[in-house]
């Protein structure tokens, strides 16, 4: 079975980027990585790059442009709908916009949808309200 293993965000901040969602999300470093230019957390199996923009010619690839629509959107999952609110309230005091207020989705879920301090928009689900 093939598994996701890692989701980087690219940023002119990426340490202040990281450390939004360490603290939003409880997440724990991966300090044998941790660079000048790069800063990784987990999230379960899957690890949150936070790239310094410097990566973008070292990985060969062409930096972000500005456009119209979001490329991505990352979900975080959170135990209960009093955690989700209490994380929501958190990352809008750390600086992130609230998008959508916390709501029952169709496929019942209880869902907010934010944008981070650089932008990128993320949602928090609790899967079992």
């Amino acid at each position: 079975m093939n598994t996701l293993m890692q989701v980087t965000l690219f940023s002119e901040d990426f340490i202040g980027l990281s450390e939004f969602y360490r603290d939003i999300f409880d997440l724990s470093e991966n300090e044998e990585l941790r660079s000048d230019v790069f800063r990784g957390y987990m999230a379960g199996e899957c690890m949150v790059g936070f790239s310094a923009l410097a990566a973008y010619e070292m990985l060969g690839l062409d930096p972000r442009s500005e456009g119209d629509g979001d490329q991505t959107a990352l979900t975080f999952s959170i135990a209960s709908k009093e955690d989700l609110d209490l994380a929501v309230s958190e990352a809008v005091k750390k600086g992130a916009s609230l998008i959508k207020e916390p709501f029952m989705t169709y496929y019942h879920w209880y869902l907010a949808v934010l944008r981070d301090p650089d932008g990128n928009g993320f949602r928090i689900a609790c899967t079992s309200p």
